[in-house]
């Protein structure tokens, strides 16, 4: 199988005023990549300065509110603007001819969109994120008929047919390798399968939160909601042929490796019960970090007479309208839950242990317009150009202000631009509230990124503020038939309890049973909670086991998660192309390399606002070890997973 290039593009048939109104919604930086694209010409790239990122602590600086996305003035995005219609009558007038671009023009482009002292690093990065030349570079496929037939007898066993499972399946298809992929849930999607509750949408672009090389132009908002990602994914699937590899309502109890037949023995267990055994050359874990909830552990909770529910196992017709309901957490889940239910409860209580950080985004609720829509089908490159500016300016946007200095000496800050970051988030609060009580309750005292930072346009702390709303950040000591006791010794009457508590994310793997060459159990070597890997891909002791969304590497600053898992898979790709080039029987990973890797992570980890003692999360296993978060930047971390060197592994 061959993956797809650059699609087609549609014909332009709209008038110069019916374009004219469409640019107003398009992003400059991609409309002028476009345009170059159309004309081959790359003086006006001399004319206007490098797109930047305007973050909260730019927007309030001297001038910065006057500026528009990427940077630019009013008189520079009309210019732009000019220069487009100009650029689209000529194109159309030439039969719109789009000639291959030289390497020069190129790489003018690419200096133009990163700034001219752009790191050499970044290049072969940019070029295969973009692939001007629609070829992806991140697939694996066999010429030589020998490979080809040993990847014939290479049975994969992937687990969770989310947006990694799915991803594992399309690119070992077009290797030419056999799969099966073992799904928990009766369909597509995995965390956008589970998670159903009101408001939930994704807090990256959806423009960038999808496959390089399947983008979805399709997305109804710019931030979409669950269903809609679920859906892409589910198309995915069925596009790439992936669906009739999918065993859906099962589930993986536990996998032994065989040493004798270099085998992985797979116990599953279907829908009605019935196990049965798959015997696979590799595994492939796909489960993710977010994927098993956490209930709170409250004395009196099973007595409670109403409806007990949790974000990540939202019931199907759920009504709470006119209901009193209590919310118990403030991460994330319950920041997009609390506007939705507070509109139609007749009581709501927030039970907030602590507050969040929010960056302002007024278009996080904002549908796709026609314009954008229009550009993403109709002009050439626009769609890959948008992409990457919004992938680019996430990758590079604020990873420093991470970043602990040593000599900074503050509870509420890390170093002088993290207390930047902390001085225009509290601005940005501050302009919401008017009631000082509620200020103090929803204003964090602990450093910007220690914990997530949500997106905001303002309806959440709206939601707070109405009658019908109580912000509570007393602890809770109980729970009985009625409703919730918090230790001041408040009788809190509720219908329903929502536990927006999150979940068993330092768990990993969990509840599988793996068990590794010589008798290891993964759950020990672990320590159940202490989950490590090299690369967050593979394990000392467990032969061709490869994770995706394994230990230390959710995202929290920097990039699209679906980046991240592409790389991922190419790594995994890269390590089965050395068992199938040399006939080998296994792969596994040095216990050096791994250790040596680790103390990076851990070093690094412990150097950034999310990793000091300051705060508590759920980055953070019980004995205050960062379990899940990737510390290096995302290009660092694409270069760290484009070859597996044979070097890092023990070969037979």
């Amino acid at each position: 199988m061959t993956l797809p290039s650059t699609p087609e593009l549609q014909p332009i048939t709209e008038s110069p005023e019916v374009i004219a109104d469409y640019l107003k919604e398009l992003n400059t930086a991609a409309l002028v990549m476009s345009v170059v694209h159309m004309t081959g010409d790359t003086a006006l790239l001399n004319a206007l300065p490098t797109p930047r990122t305007l973050d909260v602590v730019a927007a309030g600086a001297e001038g910065g509110e006057d500026l528009l996305e990427g940077g630019y003035t009013a008189a520079q995005v009309a210019q732009v603007h000019h220069w487009t219609l100009s650029a689209i009558a000529d194109w159309q007038a030439r039969g719109c001819p789009l000639e291959p671009l030289t390497a020069d023009t190129i790489q003018a482009l690419y200096r133009f969109m990163c700034g001219a002292d752009v790191d050499p690093e970044y290049l072969e990065f940019i070029d295969e994120e973009v692939a001007l030349d629609g070829v992806d570079r991140r697939g694996l496929q066999f010429d030589d008929p020998e490979l080809k037939a040993r990847a014939a007898q290479f049975p994969v066993v992937v687990i969770g047919a989310g947006m990694g499972g799915v991803l594992a399946g399309i690119r070992l298809a077009e290797a030419g390798i056999p799969y099966t992929i073992i799904e928990k849930n009766p369909g597509v999607g995995g965390t956008w399968f589970e998670n159903r509750y009101p408001g939930c949408r994704v807090d990256v672009p959806g423009h960038s939160y999808s496959y390089s090389f399947a983008p979805n132009h399709a997305w109804s908002s710019h931030f979409p909601l669950a269903d809609e990602i679920r859906a892409y994914f589910d198309s995915c699937a069925r596009r790439f042929e992936v669906t009739p590899h999918i065993r859906f309502s099962t589930e993986v109890v536990a996998a032994h490796y065989d040493e004798d037949t270099a085998c992985w023995q797979v116990q599953v267990r279907d829908g009605q019960g019935e196990e049965s055994v798959l015997s696979a050359r590799a595994v492939i874990s796909a489960v993710g970090q977010l994927n098993r909830p956490k209930m709170p552990e409250i004395p009196g909770l099973a007595d409670f007479a109403g409806p007990v529910v949790h974000s990540g196992a939202w019931p199907e017709g759920l009504d709470l309208a006119g209901k009193r309901v209590a919310v118990i957490g403030s991460g994330a889940s319950a920041f997009q839950i609390i506007p939705e239910l507070a509109a139609t409860a007749l009581q709501l209580v927030a039970l907030q242990r602590s507050p969040v950080w929010m960056f302002p985004n007024p278009g996080y609720h904002i549908e796709v317009g026609a314009g954008q829509r229009w550009a993403l089908e109709k002009l050439p490159y626009y769609s890959k150009w948008y992409r990457f500016w919004l992938f680019y300016t996430s990758v590079e946007g604020v990873y420093n202000q991470t970043l602990v200095d040593p000599e900074w000496r503050s509870t509420r800050s890390v170093s002088a631009s993290n207390d930047a970051m902390r001085e225009a988030l509290t601005a940005w609060i501050q302009s919401q509230i008017q009631d000082p009580d509620l200020l103090e309750k929803v204003l964090p005292t602990y450093p910007p990124f220690g914990k997530r930072i949500l997106q905001d346009n303002g309806c959440y702390l709206e939601a707070l503020q109405r009658d019908n709303v109580e912000v509570v950040t007393t602890g809770i000591r109980a729970v009985d038939a009625q409703g919730v006791l918090t230790e001041d010794g408040r009788h809190h009457a509720v219908d329903a309890i929502v536990c927006a508590t999150g979940f068993h994310a330092d768990r990993f793997l969990f509840p599988m049973q793996f068990t590794g060459r010589g008798g290891v159990q993964l759950n020990t070597q672990w320590a159940e909670t202490n989950g490590r890997a090299y690369l967050g891909i593979t394990v000392p002791n467990f032969p061709n086991l490869f994770c995706i969304y394994g230990p230390n590497t959710n995202l929290v600053v920097a990039g699209s998660i679906a980046h991240n898992a592409e790389s991922q898979v190419h790594y995994i790709l890269e390590c089965i192309r050395l068992l199938l080039e040399d006939d080998l029987q296994s792969l596994e990973c040095r216990q050096d390399v791994h250790d040596r890797y680790n103390e990076r992570v851990d070093a690094v980890n412990a150097g950034t606002a999310w990793g000091s003692p300051l705060v508590d999360n759920w980055y953070k296993n019980a004995s205050g070890r960062v379990t899940a978060n990737l510390p290096f930047r995302i290009i660092d971390y694409w270069k760290m997973t484009r070859h597996a060197d044979p070097d890092d592994f023990l070969l037979q």
